[in-house]
């Protein structure tokens, strides 16, 4: 069969049509925390963590593309709230939630308070924190009750960037204790991963409360006008999880 000039345009022009059609619907910047084991870190200058692969395994699903970069948390959080991009494993606020739209939680993870071994304290409520100095995360939330009872001064907090180094500060009694956001498996991470903590393991204690249930979302400048793009991640997450696709990424 000869087929016309006519016919082979029309037929390269569906094939032309198939190619050029988007692998993504949307590619979408995500801001994390570089120093979040095991939620989100930097291991040799890759991306790692279980926040950044389960948005891998959501991009299969939803179609979008999300272009992780992570940074310290306070630069990501800032980024963020000034409509450049998403940002992860981010805590729930009332006062964020002005700003940003929330995903389904995506990792379930507790606020917990880590002290030196033969430090410990009486903890079931706030008030025992009263007239003690705890180490903070630069720009971090621990939920609204948390951070009111700081903006009162109920709570003393010391506060800067870096994790390794509130750990430090505990070893050398600068601080009374700390709140670590990725539970207890990320105080597990964070010793294992660090020699100098890992041949004092003993000496750090978890106080057996938790500070505050505290599940991680992905939140979208209102702005940016995403919604559609986090009603497929939503989907997403929930079609996987329902699967048990993402078992092997969240805390049992």
């Amino acid at each position: 069969m000869v087929l016309s000039s006519a016919s082979i345009t029309r037929r390269l022009a569906g094939l032309l049509f198939v190619i050029v059609l988007p692998l993504h619907a949307e590619v979408i910047t995500v801001y994390g925390s570089d120093e979040f084991p095991p939620v989100s870190y930097m291991n040799a200058g890759v991306v790692a963590g279980a926040f950044p692969a389960i948005l891998s395994r959501l991009e299969k699903e939803t179609g979008d593309r999300y272009e992780i970069q992570l940074v310290p948390w306070a630069r990501a959080l800032w980024m963020a709230q000034r409509g450049q991009g998403a940002v992860a494993n981010i805590s729930w606020t009332t006062e964020r939630s002005m700003q940003m739209d929330y995903s389904v939680p995506i990792y379930p993870t507790e606020v917990v308070l880590v002290v030196k071994k033969g430090r410990e304290f009486r903890f079931e409520s706030l008030s025992d924190l009263k007239g003690k100095l705890i180490g903070a995360g630069l720009g971090s939330s621990y939920r609204d009750e948390v951070d009111a009872a700081i903006a009162r001064g109920d709570i003393l907090v010391d506060r800067d960037p870096n994790q390794l180094s509130r750990m430090r500060k505990l070893l050398s009694g600068r601080v009374d204790a700390i709140f670590v956001g990725a539970g207890r498996v990320g105080v597990k991470t964070m010793i294992e991963s660090t020699p100098e903590f890992k041949d004092r393991a003993d000496e750090f204690v978890v106080l057996p409360k938790v500070v505050a249930v505290d599940p991680l979302h992905l939140a979208i400048p209102k702005s940016l006008n995403k919604t559609e793009a986090l009603q497929r991640l939503n989907r997403a997450y929930t079609k996987l999880k329902e699967r048990g696709d993402l078992a092997d990424l969240l805390p049992r």
